[in-house]
């Protein structure tokens, strides 16, 4: 299959965490205003809810475009300013000492699209906070003191796209902490450094979510995001993800961009990304990684960017498949990025630069091959195949020619990431030879095995239920005999009883409410 070519290591991208998405908007929206008010004084609160509907711009804000952009920013203001006008827009609100975020205090701004709150002392934020803003589009909460999700505050919510809660003091995310805002298309959860605890269920509703931001939250393990079917950036740098496993990324079918810079990743295990089916661009720079699984980007189709450099690869026959990797997919920029750190005699080569030469390899070893199994249809099963080291690939090849991997789709077969082939629940078609194929960049080693299945066999019927079937016989028979010897005795039409020509055994015998034969189907 040819492979997209691209550039090894292009400049790296912006830091996604470091400035929301509104501040570009942010900057146009701050041209010199047409009309101002008084600065650096004392308002009154919009708060308690209902606040007339005014036209007038606040004395501590400016105001322009006939009032549809409100600017309230460092006027030292302790609540939200009473009397914006009701077409505003864009309000924001950013660097004052606001602490609470009242009900309805937005609710007669039926038209305003973005709301910034950030660099405030905001702590907490009232149930219906947020009433009466069906237009909102963009919300900024990051740089608060909020240490819970106000999931309550974000019913109503329809249109809402983007939802920045970066640098709060957010110790817990809650099962379905965003399902009330479903609309969701960007989440910043960066920087939210006393986090403790994610829930499996977190993320739950967020079908339509583009981009999440869980940088620098000091994560030990990838939390569970296969709710996020849609999800195609994902921000993952700074935190402490030594090890990633296989299936930390399941569901993400859709994720193009995935960034684990400065993350301490010292060990990717075998078949982690396999279900990163659309991923584009890869960043694991500045982590401590010194080798990678066999054929580890294999299943990356449509990967063209990756950025692998400040790792300290211990440059031997694990990288060698990286160095083939390299030439075959972005020929001409090999000696971009990686560099070995080790042995002495490698130190600061090009990964991409390689070749067998340098190394003395040997095909991988199977420590565990299979062995032969007999089970009955219906048993799962499983033929082991473990290897000395977790940086080969490992294949199978079925009595029918089949080649399965991990992450290969079978109802009932699977291969899991430790090489295991496993079987939920055996047929009597899986019966057959079995070869498991380990690989490495020095060549292949395989084992075969054979699995036989067995029928189920019928079950046997008890001595009630016989003596009930040779009763039913001995009548059966009594009756025809007598019916054939006296055609017309009793009988319509000188044919006997109604149902005599064709007498059946019965199918299913029932003692009591226990039915004692019954019909396996597999």
């Amino acid at each position: 299959m040819a492979r997209a070519r691209g550039s090894l290591c292009p400049p790296l991208p912006p830091r996604r965490m470091s400035w929301p998405h509104g501040a570009l908007l942010f900057l146009w929206l701050f041209s010199p205003p047409l009309g101002a008010g008084g600065g650096g004084v004392a308002v009154t609160s919009a708060a308690g809810g209902g606040t007339p509907p005014a036209t007038s711009c606040p004395a501590a804000c400016s105001c322009s475009n006939q009032a549809s952009r409100v600017i309230c920013t460092r006027r030292e203001l302790a609540e939200v300013p009473a009397s914006i006008p009701v077409n505003t827009r864009y309000l924001n609100l950013q660097e004052n000492g606001i602490q609470v975020i009242r009900t309805d205090t937005f609710k007669h701004l039926r038209h305003l699209e973005i709301l910034q709150l950030s660099k405030n002392l905001v702590r907490k934020i009232e149930v219906g906070a947020f009433n009466g803003l069906p237009s909102l589009n963009t919300l900024e909460l990051f740089d608060n003191r909020l240490t819970t999700v106000p999931t309550q505050a974000f019913e109503y919510l329809s249109k809402l796209r983007e939802l920045w809660l970066r640098n709060n003091p957010i110790e817990s995310i809650p099962s379905y902490a965003f399902n009330r805002v479903p609309s969701l298309r960007r989440l910043d959860l960066g920087e939210l450094k006393r986090l403790e605890y994610i829930s499996e269920a977190a993320f739950e509703g967020l079908v339509n979510l583009r981009y999440l931001n869980l940088g620098m939250c000091n994560l030990k393990d990838i939390p569970n995001l296969t709710a996020l079917v849609r999800l195609e950036e994902l921000e993952l740098s700074g935190n402490r993800l030594d090890l990633i496993r296989p299936g930390s990324f399941q569901g993400l079918t859709s994720l193009r961009k995935l960034w684990l810079m400065h993350a301490q990743v010292a060990t990717i295990e075998r078949n982690a990304f396999d279900d990163l089916k659309s991923l584009e661009e890869l960043n694991l720079s500045h982590n401590n990684l010194m080798s990678l699984p066999h054929d580890l980007f294999t299943p990356l189709h449509r990967l063209e960017r990756v950025h692998l450099n400040h790792n300290p690869w211990h440059c031997n026959c694990d990288v060698l498949w990286l160095s083939w990797w390299l030439k075959e997919t972005v020929p001409s920029n090999t000696t971009c990025c990686a560099r070995c750190h080790a042995p002495a005699g490698l130190k600061g080569r090009y990964i991409g630069e390689l070749d067998q030469s340098h190394f003395t390899c040997y095909a991988p070893v199977i420590v565990e091959p299979p062995t032969d199994l007999n089970v009955t249809e219906g048993m799962a099963a499983e033929l082991k195949c473990r290897t000395g080291t977790s940086m080969t690939s490992v294949n199978w090849l079925t009595p029918n020619g089949t080649l399965m991997t991990h992450g290969s789709y079978r109802v009932r077969i699977s291969v899991l990431h430790d090489g295991t082939l496993n079987f939920t629940n055996v047929t009597v078609q899986d019966t057959g030879q079995y070869t498991c194929m380990v690989t490495n960049s020095a060549g292949n080693t395989t084992a075969s095995a054979t699995l036989n299945v067995s029928a189920v066999a019928h079950l046997a019927l008890p001595a009630l239920e016989r003596d009930h079937l040779n009763h039913h016989h001995y009548v059966a028979a009594a009756f025809k005999a007598h019916y054939s010897s006296n055609p017309s005795g009793g009988g319509c039409g000188g044919k006997g009883p109604p149902g005599l020509n064709s007498i059946h055994e019965p199918l299913l015998f029932k003692s009591g409410s226990k039915e004692n034969v019954q019909e396996t189907q597999i």
